[in-house]
């Protein structure tokens, strides 16, 4: 007997170890998302100031997600995976809690498996079950609570209804949408009071578990309340048709397939439900007066999938708040529903395959196949995946600042995104321009005080942010004190060198040209020596220049180059040189360096030439010389 049931659980055994495969094997291979990197830095605090920043930044989620990745970190570290497991976690948890919901609404063992089996696979499960949010934790809690309230119903037991209220206030406590899944429960609880009155008792203590949640809870709601009238949102308010498309296509393959697909896949899922919602009812017109007869179970499933659907879409239609992402708890009661009907009524079940049967084996392949591809999609497709650069950002940044003192730099974003502060982590400190949305004033301000703090190089991160720079204000802040001296892309983001307008004295020099034009002083950033110049990274030149502006009559460029022992460039910047440059007490020019620079020592030359005579002939010095050496650096592995 022991081996029999030891066998009948290794096919639910060998779902929880694909689910728990899927969501591990790759989970620190994609970089994190801005809303996971904000989740990782608010986790940071005290427990007293996430709830206190909670409610101070109208944080729209509640805290228990929070505190978990806080206790986790603080054992497993901030890695990744290290971040992202609890989400996997849950997320294999949820498999598990899946197949016992559908044994414990009656159905067979074989559409409870088949269920787990398109939720360990499912591309939208496995995508929130490796991110570092609380939708993962969300799908468990809320599937544990409609589990507990089934079993509580069947069985009377106090001890199923503490525990139901345990979870279900947790649920609440980790995301406010899993109201939604109570009130389906609600909702059902109310209908089976009028319809079965031997059930009566069992609801009555289902009003008491409700009551004691309500009672822990409202002192949360009361200090929300502002957040949740308040928030104005991060997402749309589709129309009803679009609400739908999206909503069944999420659930069906998320979003990681082309958007022309979206449709059919949405149609895919209305075939499913609604045979499943067909295999249920005929099932419960063979055994109406069953105490837990099909009929309540596609009573509840129904009210579980469409009314936190329908609550969402209305939440969102006076705010944009409506986001694939909060329909996780939706998941649940969809698949069991496929599986009900993919699975066929075990009472109808004869040994020959049937029109009917094989329909049902073609709707399965058909929905496994988008499923498959969808998540190929996510864990191999550029595309869909959530990785956007960040960790070749902070690569960048973290050469083009070094071989200057950290003091003397700053790193500056357009916009708040603490993606990149997860990733960088360097000495040089950190702004953003401007500091607020639209807050040309504060940027201004903002400039001020890196100037008087010496800082006498900035790099820029551009990236587009019509809600808070929609008009260039971090650059033209910049642009006030700053020279933009280089430009290099990484990936998607612009990054732009600034170097200061008034440098600090220049070193004297006598270099004088043949025609007449001559460099007064110069200054290297970095300066020579060990360590000065990295691979990736910039060198900035200033250059104080003087001449007759009739010296210009021929157009004349300036160059500067970086060659190594055997004189061979290996870096360059040529500019033209103008009347304004001549005037003026400096002139700074940037030299971007090649990732494949080779460790060593190098030789920085200045030097003009005739950008338009033939052979582009450079101009000699008074020494004779073609070129003149301002100074020897050294280039270090990065």
């Amino acid at each position: 007997m022991r081996n029999r049931n030891f066998s009948r659980f290794l096919p639910l055994l060998a779902i929880l170890a694909v689910a728990f495969a899927l969501r591990v094997s790759t989970l620190g291979l994609q970089e994190l998302r801005g809303d996971e990197a904000f989740g990782y830095f608010f986790s940071q605090q005290s427990y007293s100031q996430i709830v206190t920043e909670t409610l101070r930044l109208g944080e729209p989620h509640p805290v228990a997600s929070y505190f978990l990745q806080k206790l986790w970190s603080g054992v497993a570290g901030d890695s990744e995976f290290a971040l992202r497991f609890v989400s996997a976690w849950f997320g294999t948890l949820a498999v598990a809690l899946l197949y016992r919901l559908g044994r414990s609404l009656a159905l067979p063992r074989s559409a409870a498996a088949l269920a787990a089996l398109l939720l360990a696979i499912s591309p939208y499960a496995v995508w929130h079950s490796q991110d570092a949010r609380m939708y993962s934790m969300s799908l468990a809690l809320t599937i544990a609570s409609m589990w507990l309230l089934v079993e509580g119903l069947q069985k009377e037991r106090w001890t199923l209804w503490v525990a139901y209220g345990a979870v279900s206030l947790l649920a609440l406590y980790t995301h406010y949408f899993a109201a939604f899944v109570l009130a389906a429960q609600g909702v059902f609880v109310v209908g089976m009071m009028i319809a079965a009155p031997r059930k009566r008792a069992a609801c009555l203590r289902w009003l008491v578990a409700m009551a004691a949640i309500a009672l822990l809870y409202l002192p949360w709601l009361v200090f929300a309340s502002s957040i949740l009238s308040g928030y104005k949102g991060a997402g749309d308010s589709p129309g009803i048709v679009a609400m739908v498309v999206r909503s069944l296509s999420a659930l069906t393959v998320a979003v990681s397939v082309p958007s022309s697909q979206h449709v059919a896949m949405a149609l895919l899922a209305i075939v499913l439900v609604a045979v499943g919602a067909v295999t249920l009812a005929r099932r419960s017109s063979a055994s109406p007066s069953e105490p837990w007869s099909p009929r309540w179970t596609l009573a509840l499933l129904l009210l579980y999938l469409l009314l936190p659907l329908a609550a969402s879409w209305i939440s969102a239609l006076r705010r944009p708040i409506f986001d694939e992402r909060y329909l996780i708890t939706a998941s649940a009661p969809f698949l069991l529903l496929v599986a009900a009907g993919l699975s066929g009524d075990p009472a109808r079940t004869t040994r020959r395959l049937t029109p009917g049967g094989v329909a049902r084996l073609a709707m399965l392949a058909l929905l496994l196949a988008a499923m498959l591809l969808s998540l190929q999609n996510y864990l191999t497709n550029p595309a869909y995946s959530k990785s956007r650069g960040w960790r070749d950002l902070a690569v960048a940044l973290d050469r083009l600042a070094q071989g200057m003192p950290a003091a003397q730099v700053r790193l500056v974003q357009n916009y708040p995104d603490p993606t990149l502060w997860y990733y960088y982590r360097g000495p040089v400190a950190h702004t953003v321009l401007p500091p607020a949305p639209q807050d040309s004033t504060g940027a201004g301000s903002e400039v001020e005080r890196m100037l008087a703090e010496g800082v006498s190089r900035v790099v820029l991160v551009e990236q587009p942010s019509p809600a808070w720079d929609d008009d260039g204000i971090a650059a033209s802040a910049l642009a006030q004190d700053f020279t933009a001296l280089a430009q290099v892309d990484v990936g998607q983001w612009p990054l732009t060198v600034y170097g200061r307008a008034e440098p600090a004295a220049l070193t004297p020099a006598s270099i004088a040209f043949a025609n007449g034009l001559g460099v007064t002083g110069y200054l290297v950033e970095p300066a020579g020596g060990r360590e000065s110049i990295t691979p990736g990274g910039v060198v900035v030149v200033h250059l104080g220049w003087q001449g007759p502006p009739e010296a210009l009559a021929s157009p004349t460029k300036v160059f500067l180059h970086l060659t190594n022992e055997a004189g061979q460039p290996i870096a360059q910047r040529d500019q033209l040189l103008t009347a304004a440059d001549l005037s003026a007490p400096v002139t700074s020019y940037a030299i971007v360096l090649p990732d494949s620079i080779a460790p060593g020592s190098y030789r920085l030359l200045v030097g003009l030439y005739n950008p338009d005579a033939p052979g582009a002939p450079r101009v000699q010095t008074s020494d004779g010389l073609d070129a003149v050496l301002l100074a020897e650096v050294e280039a270090i592995s990065p």
